[in-house]
């Protein structure tokens, strides 16, 4: 009895050894599929990631691309008087975000300076989107009259729809535009994901061409001599008007 009920202890022993090897090994197997699992969405998300990418024409200069100089300009654009930026130079630092936005793509998405250029590209975005607003606003009101936020530059283009006429999906971001840079300015802990600097470029990019279409159709009897978007067509200087 002794013989026997020792070697079925064994053997009993030997069975648990056997299945807690085999479920360890099983166990181990499950954590090496969700670890690839894991790297296989990673790999899928930062494909999906650089789709975002801006085509840029080889002949642009790049620029070199950092969370300081893009904070440098958003700061200019921030507290920039009326007038202080033309649609020209707008457009130029559009092209130059642009660089800094698809080298913000090549940073280490785990890494806090991806987020935080982002934010800074978001931010700088709907600003430059602003401006070119209020480029419009102030050629059409002759500089007679200021609008602090987006909401007043909105509500002023809208009363205005036959001079300034806007289809409603670019509208509709506006809207959203400003809701977010309100939040990007007034807290400055908040922050955002590529994606939706991805977006504000996107919407800056549609105001650009909005601002363009507009000011060639409302002046386009002004001298072809001069840039569409030279300073003096761009704003309209009370001294030099009364000398015309």
């Amino acid at each position: 009895m002794t013989d026997s009920t020792s070697n079925s202890t064994k053997e009993n022993f030997s069975n648990f050894n056997q299945s807690g090897q085999f479920a360890r090994s099983r166990w181990s197997h499950v954590l090496a599929l969700a670890d690839q699992l894991r790297h296989n969405t990673e790999i899928q998300k930062d494909e999906q990631l650089r789709q975002y990418a801006f085509d840029i024409p080889t002949k642009d200069i790049q620029i070199k691309s950092s969370v300081d100089h893009v904070q440098s300009f958003e700061n200019a654009l921030l507290f920039a008087k009326t007038g202080n930026f033309n649609l020209d130079n707008l457009s130029e630092k559009y092209i130059e975000l642009k660089h800094t936005f698809n080298h913000m793509l090549e940073l280490n998405k785990h890494d806090i300076q991806q987020v935080k250029l982002a934010t800074s590209i978001t931010k700088t975005a709907l600003l430059l989107l602003l401006r070119a607003i209020e480029s419009i606003v102030e050629v059409t009101t002759k500089g007679t009259r200021k609008y602090p936020t987006l909401n007043s530059l909105i509500s002023y283009i809208r009363s205005r729809q036959t001079e300034l006429p806007i289809h409603g999906k670019l509208l509709v971001d506006w809207y959203s535009a400003a809701q977010i840079l309100d939040l990007l300015v007034n807290d400055p802990d908040w922050l955002v994901q590529p994606r939706k600097a991805y977006w504000a470029m996107q919407v800056c990019n549609e105001t650009l061409a909005w601002t363009r279409g507009v000011f060639n159709e409302n002046y386009r009897r002004k001298s072809l001599k001069r840039p569409i978007y030279d300073r003096e067509d761009s704003i309209i200087v009370p001294a030099l008007k009364d000398k015309e």
